[in-house]
């Protein structure tokens, strides 16, 4: 396929994202570059989500290709199967629930078009949103925000103590590198810690490229209930698989050991337990002292109480409860939300 230089590929993945699409392609259409082009792959989403896409490619002002299939569930294989429609040198990722922070993207873009020895430019901010739009910023700080510049051995460094460096959405990366690491892995279940990694070691192997860092966030990334990073134990999993394949003979890092004492003290043994058969990362974890221990402190709790036999807490969806007492009087209440809003502030109302 030949490549067009100046054309930047938007990869999109999206899943029952009907009601966020619309804001998501809006962020590109006022990025001020003309040369896009929009590759979005449906992973068999049960909404409305095909039909409303088809609706906005008749009207949307740059080439959209609409790919839908079967759900897989595997984000790796699906972001490589958009990577390979796009035409462009110039290539970035999203999730179609979140949102491009657009005058970010446009200066990431003269970045890399200024500078061809550059693999990528990504950002040192990282701003949430929620279901609404609204910025809530609940996610900490990136490891690379208080660092003016970290060398690559640094970056791959923070992919095995931290877990990520940054996230890979809304970063512009160079395709010819991209398709030089070959993309994704398809037998993992982790993406972006995936590519980073790849992505370093080919620069530190080959010492031709460099990198560059913007001051503001490059996405809106939108925080809900369906959100992957909720799923601690899938996370688990995900990490585990990927020290097995990239750092085989490397101690455990302390951040792993945080993230499964965490799952043990906030979940019941009957929901963590099983954990520990995943694979045998996580199996051989549980000679670890720490992680012993908190499993003997969440037993010991678990002893039942009075309260707990009359009283019991029903989930109706995201935002109703029910409080069941003696199995019989029932009272209806409204979940609160854990985040802050930061000054009812819009997305399209913020700057950094």
């Amino acid at each position: 396929m030949k490549t067009n230089e100046g054309l930047l590929s938007i990869c999109c993945l999206g899943y029952n994202h009907a009601d966020f699409l619309r804001e998501n392609l809006d962020s590109i259409k006022r990025i001020d570059y003309p040369h896009i082009e929009v590759i979005v792959v449906d992973d068999g989403s049960s909404d409305n989500s095909v039909t409303l896409l088809k609706k906005i490619k008749k009207e949307f002002p740059f080439e959209l290709k609409i790919i839908t299939q079967e759900n897989t569930g595997n984000i790796g294989k699906n972001l490589n199967i958009a990577c390979n429609f796009a035409k462009g040198g110039l290539i970035t990722f999203i999730s179609l629930d979140d949102i491009f922070n657009s005058k970010s993207i446009l200066e990431e873009i003269k970045i890399m078009n200024t500078n061809p020895k550059l693999a990528f430019v990504a950002a040192k901010k990282v701003v949430t949103i929620n279901d609404s739009s609204f910025i809530n910023n609940v996610l900490p700080k990136l490891p690379i925000d208080t660092t003016e510049k970290p060398s690559l051995e640094e970056l791959l460094d923070f992919e095995y103590t931290k877990f990520g460096a940054f996230y890979i959405q809304g970063v512009i990366f160079r395709k010819k590198v991209i398709d030089k690491i070959q993309c994704f892995d398809e037998d993992m279940t982790g993406d972006d810690i995936v590519l980073r990694t790849k992505l370093f070691k080919e620069m530190i192997y080959s010492g031709i490229w460099d990198y560059h860092l913007i001051n503001s966030n490059n996405v809106f990334y939108r925080l809900h209930d369906n959100n992957i990073h909720k799923n601690s134990i899938r996370q688990i999993k995900i990490v585990t698989e990927y020290l097995d394949k990239y750092w085989p003979e490397s101690d455990d890092p302390e951040i792993l050991i945080d993230w499964v004492c965490n799952v043990i003290c906030n979940k019941s043994s009957g929901d963590f337990l099983p954990m520990f058969s995943l694979n045998n990362r996580v199996s051989r974890l549980l000679k670890n002292e720490r992680v012993q221990n908190s499993i003997k402190e969440s037993i010991l709790s678990e002893r039942p109480n009075i309260f707990n036999l009359i009283l019991s807490k029903k989930k109706i969806d995201k935002v109703n409860r029910q409080i069941v007492i003696f199995n019989y009087i029932k009272i209806d209440y409204k979940k609160k939300s854990k985040t802050k809003v930061n000054n009812n502030c819009h997305f399209l109302d913020y700057s950094n």
